[in-house]
């Protein structure tokens, strides 16, 4: 499933500003599996590494808090083919291996994805810390204690000086070097950038702000191309299908009318298929969205992005109970991934059925492995348990979903309850002891 991710923090919501995340299974897997050749070749875990994809036009990726990367859908849009992905995020991974972010290290660790998010709308600007450069949204924890302060602070550690800047690139080209890519997507890439420059007369996009675009640095990736032995290495078959559904479901979702346009109905290509279902599901025509859906499942009866599509069709159209077949058979095909078991679970919950109400609950249970700083995960939890009349499950999911949304108080009173609610010496009540212990241990804000 795409969906964005609620607007961050009412206050945020207030002066106008909207930042949401987007998680969806296909991209997220998509993204890290065209990428973990890269960290590999850096010597990161590809475990590690999360990938966060931020609803926003602007060409812009960052990395904040340790090893997450930040993905603006403008970027992945924009881009043509994966080469060009690829080279944004080599760039990005160069920052990281060459811990540019190590003085803010201990500090930025402490963040969660959602005050991070906050702060650089906070400080007026989705700040480019270093790139070349919407499934159900998750919120990570919000503040759990810690956390760096000011917008500013945070500003400036996402701020790179040029050494580090040249640090990255080149450790770009030797990461794509070391997988035997070529350079020529990221050189592709700079000159959009650089047409992008030249068009925002007196208005400057986050990322040319604080990335300045010169001929040399174009220059030093066009050396490179005439030294490299894979300049003119072919794309992988793999990769350019994953990209072409990227930026298919991406447009599908976000501007379906564009998708109708560009996608034209006599296009037989899955992705140009897929885009039309998802934009004419969109555009509120889910009879034609139903029958383009099924015509790509009798194709590609074990695609399990297509039966989530499905599923995610028929429940936003309130109808629950016949979107349960087709996220069943999602999960089965994904067994490990947790966040379509969150989806699963939600349409169960919908159906009003005690036994789909067990089955929702032990999906979310699986899920939480992968999960665990997934709000909405702990809602469902939350109404999964009170339905089971199990209030000990109930009031941990909610000091959980308090943890997330920052609120000290309500996570310390809910775990209290947990605490009382559950038998002693059971993982649950000892996580209900572990909360109230790490709210205590963690200085409150100033």
């Amino acid at each position: 499933m795409l969906l964005a991710l609620t607007p961050l923090r009412d206050a945020v919501a207030q002066r106008g500003q909207r930042l949401s995340l987007i998680r969806d299974a296909e991209i997220e897997s998509s993204i890290r599996t065209m990428v973990t050749p890269i960290w590999r070749a850096a010597r990161l875990d590809p475990s590690a590494v999360e990938i966060m994809i931020v609803q926003d036009n602007s060409l812009n990726a960052f990395v904040a808090g340790g090893q997450r990367i930040f993905i603006n859908t403008g970027l992945l849009l924009r881009t043509e083919r994966p080469n060009q992905l690829i080279g944004v995020l080599a760039h990005e991974t160069g920052h990281i291996a060459g811990g540019h972010l190590a003085r803010a290290q201990e500090e930025m660790e402490k963040l969660s994805t959602l005050q991070i998010l906050e702060a650089l709308l906070g400080a007026g600007a989705m700040a480019g810390s270093s790139a070349t450069g919407s499934g159900a949204g998750r919120r990570a924890p919000a503040d759990a204690g810690g956390g760096m302060g000011a917008p500013g602070s945070l500003m400036y550690f996402l701020k790179y000086t040029q050494t580090q800047e040249n640090s990255a690139d080149q450790a770009a080209m030797t990461f794509l070097e070391r997988t035997h890519q070529s350079v020529k997507g990221t050189i592709e890439f700079l000159r959009i950038l650089q047409h992008e420059e030249r068009m925002m007369i007196g208005r400057r996009d986050p990322y040319l702000s604080t990335h300045p675009l010169t001929p040399d640095r174009i220059a030093f990736f066009e050396e490179a191309a005439a030294r490299s032995p894979y300049t003119n290495a072919p794309e992988s078959a793999q990769f350019l299908e994953m990209h072409h559904r990227i930026v298919a479901k991406l447009m599908g979702f976000l501007n379906p009318n564009a998708a109708l346009q560009r996608y034209a109905e006599g296009d037989r290509a899955v992705p140009a298929r897929y885009a039309r279902a998802i934009a004419l599901y969109r555009t509120g025509a889910l009879g034609s969205a139903l029958l383009t859906i099924d015509g790509l499942l009798k194709e590609h009866p074990n695609d399990p992005y297509f039966h989530e599509l499905r599923g995610q069709m028929l429940f936003e159209s309130g109808r629950a109970a016949e979107s349960v077949p087709s996220y069943r058979h999602a999960v089965q095909l994904l067994p490990g991934v947790g966040i379509v078991k969150v989806d699963f679970a939600r349409a169960l919950l919908e159906t009003n059925k005690p036994e789909n109400d067990r089955e929702a609950v032990r999906n979310l249970e699986l899920a939480r492995q992968t999960e665990s700083d997934n709000f909405d995960l702990w809602r469902l939890m939350a109404a999964g348990y009170s339905k089971l009349n199990n209030p000990g499950m109930t009031s941990l999911a909610r000091a959980e979903m308090a943890i997330i949304r920052g609120n000290r108080a309500e996570a310390q009173a809910h775990a209290a309850t947990a605490e009382r609610q559950l038998r002693q010496g059971t993982p649950a009540w000892q996580r209900a002891q572990d909360i109230k212990a790490y709210i205590n241990s963690r200085p409150r804000r100033k």
